[in-house]
């Protein structure tokens, strides 16, 4: 299992990279992806829903099951480090934000030059950014992207 984190300014383009990364590696690897959510009081369900009454009604745990998916809902904050723990057996965890988590491969996605004081391993960046350093251009680099992941995986 592989650990790749994203982090950078918001709207640097984090998510539309780990999408289009899941959908190109998908088929042939098992992905986790983690999101960090900097604000509270969040719902993913839909408002009205039996899973999103009974959320709110106060249950610890609520899930969703249906024929081909389950939800897993849960009134605690959880640490990065058991979400991974208990993913295991996947090939790859995809995290976005947690930009001081240290582990894994870290690519910074340039937004602002502010970012360029945390640690990271790769820089990807748009092409409307004029950072002119040593990066992965971005979406033109989504191939040479795909092969730095699947170097680090050892395929």
């Amino acid at each position: 299992m592989k650990i790749f984190t994203f982090f950078g300014s918001s709207s640097s383009g984090k998510t539309t990279i780990i999408k289009n990364l899941i959908s190109t590696l998908s088929d042939k690897y098992k992905i986790v992806y983690i999101k960090d959510i900097p604000h509270g009081n969040i719902s993913l369900d839909t408002e009205g829903k039996d899973t999103w009454i009974m959320e709110n009604a106060g249950a610890s745990v609520t899930y969703g099951v249906t024929s081909d998916r389950t939800y897993k809902m849960t009134r605690e904050h959880m640490e990065l480090e058991r979400l991974i723990s208990e993913n295991m057996d996947c090939d790859i965890i995809f995290i976005e934000g947690f930009r001081d988590y240290g582990k894994g491969t870290g690519f910074l996605v340039l937004g602002s030059e502010d970012y360029l004081k945390y640690g990271y391993d790769y820089i990807i960046k748009g092409n409307n950014i004029s950072y002119t350093g040593k990066c992965i251009v971005y979406p033109e680099g989504l191939r040479e992207l795909v092969g730095v992941i699947a170097q680090e995986i050892g395929n």
